[in-house]
C-alpha cells in the first residue's frame, strides 16, 4: 500500500493557497487571450476550435491517469511538480518560436495547446488532493484555501487584457511563461519529504520495489469497488449533467447579455459579480459543510443551477440579469466545494486521488459535451433555447443527487475536509 503522509509533512495552508494563487493565474492569462492570439496568428474558425478543444479534452485523459499514478506510486506533490515543468517547457518552446520569429503553423500550435492541456489538468486535479490533506491537518476550509484561485483568476483576467496586446507575437506566450515559472517555483513551497513510491517509512528500496505491483493492485482493487458503489456513480453521473449545463455560461453569457441589450460598458461588471459571489461562498464554505452533508448541499447547488438558467432563459430586463448574478456562488462555488468534499468523505484514503480524477473527468467530459452542444442550441434559439435546455439539464443532475443522497452508504454529518474534530469513517 503507498504510505500515507505523516500530517506534519504535509502541506501548509499558506503554501496551498499561494500555489492556488499561482496556478490560477496562468488560467486569468490563458482563457481570456488565448483566442484572440490565435486569431492574431490567423487561425480562425474550425481550426481555433480544435485548438481551443484541447484544454476540455485533456480533462478527461489526463486527471485519472494522474490520480491512478498518485495512489500508486505514493507521490502526490512531485506529481505537481513535473505538471508544472511540464507546461512550463510547452510555453516557454513557444515563447522562444515567437521570440526568433518562428512562425507555427497549425500542427505546431495544436500540439502546444495539446501538452499545456495534458500538464495543465493535474495541476489543477492535483492541487485539489493537496489541499484536502491540508485542510485536514489544519481544520481550515478547503473553499478558504481554494478561494485564492478565484481572486487570482479575476485579478490577472482584468490586469491581462488592459496589459497584454495578443497582436504582439510575443507578448502573450512570454506572459504565460512567466506566469507558469512563478507557478512551479510555487510548487517547491509544498513539502514532499514524506513521498516515497511504495515505500514505507522504514523500508529498503529493494523491499518496497518487490512490493510496487501490490501496490498498483491494491488501487485499481479500491477504485474498482469504490466505482461498483450505486451512490458514486450517480455522483459521476449528476457531475456530468451539471457541468454540462454549467458550461453554456461560459460559452453563451456574454453572447445572451449583447442579445438582450445589456450595458456593453457593465459585461465585465457582471462576470465580476458572479466571481465575487463565488469567493463569498468559498470563504463561509465551512459552517455549511459542518452543518449539513455534501450531498445535500450538492443537491442544493444544482437546484440553484436549475433555477439561474432558468431565469436567464426568460429575463431580458438588464438589472434583473445582472441580479441573477450572485446564484453563480450556489451554482458553480457550492457545487465544487461540495462535490470535493463528498470525494474526500466517500472515498478510501487510498485512492483519493484516483476518485478525484474520475470526478475531474466526469465534469470535464460534461463540458465537452456542452461546449459542442450550446454553441448549436444558441444559433438555433438563442439565449431562451440554450439557458432553457442547461436548466432542465441541471434540474435533471438534482434529481439523481436527490437518490445518490438517500442512497449514500456513509452517513456523514458533516465533512472531513472541513471540520477539524470530524474524521472518515472507513
Amino acid at each position: 500500500m503507498p504510505p500515507v503522509l505523516p500530517l506534519q509533512l504535509k502541506p501548509s495552508p499558506r503554501a496551498i493557497s499561494l500555489y492556488y494563487f499561482g496556478i490560477f493565474a496562468v488560467l486569468g492569462v490563458y482563457l481570456p487571450l488565448f483566442p484572440s492570439w490565435l486569431q492574431a496568428r490567423e487561425v480562425r474558425g474550425l481550426a481555433m476550435g480544435a485548438i481551443a478543444a484541447t484544454l476540455p479534452a485533456m480533462g478527461l485523459v489526463a486527471p485519472p491517469v494522474f490520480g491512478f499514478l498518485a495512489d500508486a506510486l505514493g507521490v502526490r506533490v512531485w506529481l505537481i511538480r513535473a505538471a508544472c515543468a511540464g507546461a512550463l517547457a510547452v510555453f516557454a518552446l513557444l515563447a522562444l518560436s515567437s521570440a526568433l520569429g518562428v512562425a507555427l503553423g497549425f500542427g505546431g500550435l495544436f500540439l502546444a495547446a495539446l501538452g499545456f492541456a495534458f500538464f495543465r489538468a493535474p495541476m489543477f486535479m492535483m492541487a485539489d488532493v493537496v489541499a484536502m490533506d491540508a485542510s485536514m491537518s489544519s481544520g481550515i476550509a478547503y473553499g478558504r484555501l481554494r478561494l485564492w484561485g478565484s481572486i487570482s483568476f479575476a485579478l490577472m483576467a482584468i490586469a491581462g487584457g488592459a496589459l497584454i496586446d495578443p497582436a504582439r507575437p510575443e507578448a502573450f506566450p512570454a506572459v504565460m511563461t512567466a506566469a507558469l515559472l512563478a507557478a512551479f517555483i510555487v510548487s517547491w513551497l509544498l513539502p514532499a519529504r514524506g513521498e516515497a513510491p511504495f515505500r514505507r517509512p522504514g523500508q529498503q528500496r529493494g523491499e518496497a520495489a518487490a512490493q510496487a505491483p501490490d501496490a498498483a493492485s491494491s488501487v485499481r482493487q479500491r477504485a474498482r469497488a469504490l466505482l461498483q458503489g450505486r451512490d458514486f456513480r450517480l455522483f459521476l453521473a449528476a457531475s456530468f449533467l451539471a457541468q454540462s449545463a454549467n458550461s453554456s455560461y461560459d460559452l453563451c453569457y456574454t453572447l445572451h447579455l449583447r442579445d438582450t441589450g445589456f450595458p456593453e460598458s457593465l459585461v465585465g461588471v457582471a462576470w465580476a459579480v458572479g466571481v465575487a459571489a463565488e469567493i463569498a461562498l468559498m470563504a463561509f464554505s465551512g459552517p455549511l459543510l459542518q452543518r449539513f452533508a455534501p450531498p445535500t448541499l450538492l443537491a442544493f447547488a444544482f437546484a440553484g443551477a436549475a433555477l439561474r438558467w432558468a431565469l436567464l432563459s426568460s429575463v431580458r430586463w438588464w438589472p434583473a440579469l445582472l441580479a441573477i448574478q450572485p446564484l453563480h456562488a450556489v451554482s458553480f462555488g457550492m457545487m465544487w466545494v461540495a462535490s470535493i468534499a463528498y470525494t474526500r468523505d466517500r472515498a478510501p484514503p487510498q485512492v483519493l486521488a484516483t476518485a478525484q480524477g474520475l470526478f475531474s473527468a466526469s465534469a470535464g467530459a460534461g463540458s465537452v459535451i456542452g461546449m459542442l452542444a450550446w454553441g448549436e442550441l444558441y444559433k438555433r434559439g438563442g439565449g431562451s433555447l440554450s439557458f432553457g435546455v442547461a436548466s432542465i439539464t441541471a434540474s435533471i443532475a438534482f434529481v439523481l443527487a436527490v437518490t445518490f443522497a438517500r442512497s449514500t452508504r456513509r452517513s456523514v454529518p458533516g465533512s472531513s475536509v472541513f471540520s477539524a474534530s470530524s474524521q472518515y469513517q472507513e
